[in-house]
């Protein structure tokens, strides 16, 4: 009797584990060419629009393609950014065209200038009107910004080697900070409360770190940001959970520890070190942790374990809080684990 109750109970507490969807057990595979390999199977496969989810994993084909030296990849994309589109006029729309400026560094001739021109079409439109000024982002503005705006203006300069463009994306970003970071060096998401979302804070690691990636060596503007970079790291790391994880709102201990937030801190952390703006032997433990807590939440046929729903400015923390965790197959979730694993595998070069 008493081993058949044994039984029951540990049966029981199995569907418990399943019906609540609790975490897996790590992966077996944590080879970033693997997970990789695997994500685009289901990411990265159509560009509808030039908007910043399906272009972001697009773009990490091509990187794959070209780090694995894997022609068939570069065949896909080339494909995929055939169709003629509309000039970007929304912030996911000039981060989408992040994608031009990916095959731009490795392409030539009639396909470099294609995209080189699409990029150039983009950045272009964060200008005010017939000037050489940036619109400067709004008080309305989300941290999503930072990624949304600064890196296309950084790509745009890098391209086309014309200075105008890291100065607007250097004072784009400088506003941007007044704006939303916090005396902690977390950046609130929107202007109606000061919660530090988790994915908000990604955009502004990703977009900061891309940028830093382009700048000149010498632009005057580069230290200050290289500065607020260390700074947000510096922060985050402290913020990261003892399973590898940021939180939908980083500095909430109640909140759910989510993916898409941990694979664009991780990217940044990564890209951070492989480049030498942050300490190996502090950061990389935290990049190495990060990616295994990102492995373990992949599951087969690109199902991804908790990714947040899209967020628009919130009024309350408690808004926040009650965010949607996603199960399954999600874009977002996808995009920003090939932009963390493909980092992996440059790290490995």
């Amino acid at each position: 009797m008493l081993r058949h109750c044994l039984i029951t109970l540990f049966a029981c507490g199995l569907l418990a584990s399943v019906v609540q969807g609790a975490e897996p057990a790590p992966a077996e595979r944590s080879s970033p060419n693997e997970v990789a390999r695997e994500l685009l199977q289901v990411y990265g496969r159509e560009l509808k629009s030039v908007t910043y989810i399906p272009a972001l994993a697009v773009s990490n084909r091509w990187r794959f393609g070209e780090l694995a030296k894997d022609g068939s990849q570069r065949a896909v994309v080339v494909e995929l950014l055939g169709a003629s589109r509309p000039v970007s006029k929304s912030h996911v729309e000039f981060a989408g065209h992040l994608v031009y400026a990916t095959v731009a560094h490795d392409a030539e001739g009639a396909l470099r200038d294609q995209c080189v021109a699409a990029v150039r079409l983009a950045a272009d439109q964060l200008f005010e009107p017939g000037s050489t000024q940036v619109r400067l982002p709004g008080p309305h503005e989300m941290s999503d910004a930072v990624f949304m705006c600064g890196p296309i203006l950084c790509e745009a300069g890098a391209l086309t080697g014309e200075k105008r463009y890291f100065d607007a994306a250097i004072q784009y970003l400088a506003e941007m900070r007044r704006l939303r970071e916090r005396d902690d060096h977390l950046y609130r998401h929107g202007h109606l409360c000061d919660a530090a979302w988790g994915r908000g804070n990604g955009f502004s690691a990703v977009g900061a770190a891309w940028c830093l990636t382009l700048l000149p060596q010498d632009h005057p503007g580069r230290g200050d940001l290289l500065t607020a970079f260390r700074r947000h790291i510096g922060t985050l790391v402290k913020q990261q959970t003892a399973t590898g994880l940021w939180r939908q709102v980083i500095d909430v201990p109640e909140a759910y520890e989510e993916f898409s937030a941990t694979a664009m801190i991780g990217f940044s952390l990564q890209r951070g070190v492989s480049l030498g703006w942050l300490d190996r032997a502090t950061y990389q433990p935290h990049a190495d942790q990060a990616w295994q807590a990102i492995c373990r939440r992949i599951r087969p046929g690109g199902k991804l374990i908790d990714v947040c729903e899209g967020t628009g400015t919130q009024k309350s923390l408690q808004d926040y809080l009650k965010r949607k965790a996603i199960r399954g197959v999600d874009d977002r979730g996808g995009a920003m684990a090939l932009l963390f694993a493909v980092e992996r595998l440059a790290s490995d070069e």
